[in-house]
This record gives structure tokens, sequence and C-alpha cells, in this order.
């Protein structure tokens, strides 16, 4: 049997519901560790768990600290309404008519969530994986908000894989502006 030698695992933390731990682990092809078999002999870098009510990307370096999430609330200087007011230079990029934009390199959603608050509805693609999974929490963590709740809103679709041949397929959506 081959040892695995990747750089990524799935941090259970050795209490509650083991199953979403496993099921990620099965989706990402990568091991399921329990936090009390972690030490510095195990090869993974990286880590994904969820700490503090979402699922974050852990150093080893730094597994007792926090690790990096989806931050789904607006930066500093964004308008908290909804829809924010479309102005500035993104705003005038887009265009005022303009109903859906496409997202082709979402990464951390940052682009993607002020483009949303904007009122413009977002189809997010992400090459990654493991950033996918990271995506899917901070939109599900988004869809709870209760400003969400009220105004019966969806966030951002997303789909995982390459945008050049997710863009190509004849059954992608026409007429998108791309970020």
């Amino acid at each position: 049997m081959q040892k695995y030698t990747g750089k990524l695992a799935v941090l259970y933390p050795g209490q509650g519901d083991i199953q979403p731990f496993q099921q990620l682990a099965e989706r990402l092809a990568v091991p399921l560790r329990n936090s009390s078999e972690v030490g510095f002999d195990n090869h993974e870098l990286f880590f994904l768990s969820w700490r503090e009510g979402c699922l974050k990307l852990i150093d080893k370096e730094l597994l007792k600290k926090g690790g990096l999430a989806v931050d789904i609330e607006p930066r500093n200087g964004e308008q908290r309404s909804w829809p924010a007011p479309k102005q500035g230079a993104l705003a005038q990029a887009l265009g005022r008519k303009t109903r859906t934009v496409v997202d082709a390199t979402t990464g951390w959603g940052q682009d993607c969530l002020h483009i949303f608050r904007m009122g413009y509805e977002v189809l997010c693609l992400e090459r990654s994986p493991v950033m996918a999974e990271l995506l899917i929490d901070g939109f599900k963590r988004l869809a709870e908000q209760d400003w969400m709740q009220k105004l019966n809103l969806r966030p951002p679709r997303l789909l995982t894989g390459n945008a050049i041949e997710l863009l190509a397929d004849d059954r992608s959506p026409a007429g998108l502006y791309l970020s």
C-alpha cells in the first residue's frame, strides 16, 4: 500500500459528529486526521477543519490559532445595505444594465461578494476544489444571514472547474461580463 504524501488533510477535532469531516475528506480525496494524531511527523502542511462556525484552512505551524476562511462581511468602506449603491470604478466597468456577472477566478470571494452586494446576480467559477469547499461554506453562512433571509436572496452560484472549459460549454450563460 502506497503511503499518502500530499500536503492537505481534513482535521477532525475528536469530538462531535465526524460525518461532515469524513465527507469532506472523501470529496477532496485527502486523508482524515484526528487532532490527537497530528504532530510534527505528519506530512501534511495544511488542514481543513470547521472552527468558530466556519470551514477554515489551517497552516500546520499555526494549528492552535484561527486559520483562514471566506469572509462574508463587507470590506472596510463598503456599504452594508442591500443593494449597495452601484458607484465606483467596478460598478462603472460592470454597467448599470448588466444583470449577471461571471467571476471566472473567484479565489477568496471578496470581489464576487462585493458585486453581489451591489445587486448583481453572480456566477462564480473556481478551479481549486479546496477553495471551492471554502466558498461553499462561506456562501452557506451568507445564506443564513438575517438580511439574506428577510430579502429572500440566494448567495452567488458556484461552479467548480476550469473557467475556460466551463465557459466554452454550450450550456454556459451568454452575454455575461467576465471579471
